[in-house]
């Protein structure tokens, strides 16, 4: 059984990646966790550990890269 506090910081965790969120994350997640998109979709809302796992390092991943090709170009 999860702890209320648990609840909590998955609630906090979703909320802080839907605002990171591009086109093409939850075809991703999908992917990875070898279901539909609308599947994927709807593991992340309510509240499947992994599937927040797999979608913090798809973001953290995402954004990584980026900062890698805009320091090599400057």
């Amino acid at each position: 059984m999860t702890k209320p506090e648990d609840v909590l910081t998955k609630g906090l965790k979703i909320k802080e990646l839907k605002k990171k969120l591009q086109y093409g994350d939850f075809v991703l997640l999908g992917d990875v966790l070898g279901c539909s998109r609308d599947a994927a979709v709807k593991r992340f809302q309510r509240g499947n550990e992994i599937a927040i796992e797999a979608m913090e390092k798809i973001v953290k991943n995402r954004e990584e890269l980026k900062e890698t090709y805009k320091s090599e170009d400057t």
